[in-house]
């Protein structure tokens, strides 16, 4: 997971120009090589892009990332990450056509400054976790990670099909040589019971209320749980 080496980063090369015949192409051919791999996925169609809700994180424009991708890490990659179908877009570098970056070949990515892992179900995750992408919201002792969901809905508007993109988010912390769901501070405190009361602390001083912040409480009980039980 995160914290491993990854790899050295491709640089992007521009195009060969036109008014340069001496261009050495042997050399351009090496060097874009690994780029050329990023961008061979297929196109992908941005589905309901006039409704006001979208099935994107966060924004529904490209925003710069780094995506580690068939062996190779790029950074400062124009992406998108589609969660209705758990699937990464990137702008061709070549124009605006969007591609569809392969999923198996997609190790990790980060974009919004939060960080992405390709989890397999019964290797990096519990046989009941799902395949696919999980945020590392915590990477410390006790890792802890978000499955981010949304479900393309419909309702009708003065007779005008309206589709909506509402996003829940699943929350599991290691703990015991696994990861345990959890969404209250009772399923929290409940992996941590010496720990108890410090944590339900840690979120009085911070004045946090977990029902209506629940990332954030969960992130700050499990590193004050670390803090507390470091050696």
């Amino acid at each position: 997971m995160a914290g491993s080496t990854y790899g050295q980063m491709a640089a992007l090369q521009p195009a060969v120009p036109d008014n340069v015949p001496e261009y050495p192409l042997v050399l351009y051919r090496s060097a874009t090589k690994e780029v050329q791999n990023l961008y061979n996925g297929r196109l992908y169609y941005i589905y309901d892009s006039r409704e006001e809700e979208h099935q994107f994180f966060v924004d529904r424009k490209y925003e710069k990332g780094a995506v580690f991708y068939d062996g190779q890490r790029y950074d400062s990659i124009p992406m998108m990450y589609d969660i209705v179908r758990d699937e990464l877009v990137i702008k061709h570098i070549n124009g605006f056509e969007p591609i569809l970056l392969q999923s198996p070949k997609v190790r990790f990515f980060t974009i919004y400054n939060h960080n992405y892992l390709n989890l397999k179900s019964g290797n990096d995750i519990n046989p009941d976790m799902q395949t696919g992408f999980y945020d590392l919201i915590y990477n410390g002792k006790t890792k802890t990670l978000a499955r981010r969901i949304k479900q393309r809905q419909e309702k009708i508007n003065e007779r005008k099909v309206i589709a909506l993109f509402p996003q829940k988010n699943f929350f599991y912390i290691y703990s015991n040589g696994k990861y345990n769901s959890v969404h209250t501070r009772k399923s929290v405190t409940r992996l941590f019971p010496g720990q108890k009361s410090e944590l339900r602390k840690a979120l009085r001083e911070q004045n946090i209320k977990f029902r209506k912040d629940r990332e954030r409480a969960i992130v700050t009980m499990v590193a004050r749980y670390d803090e507390l039980t470091k050696q």
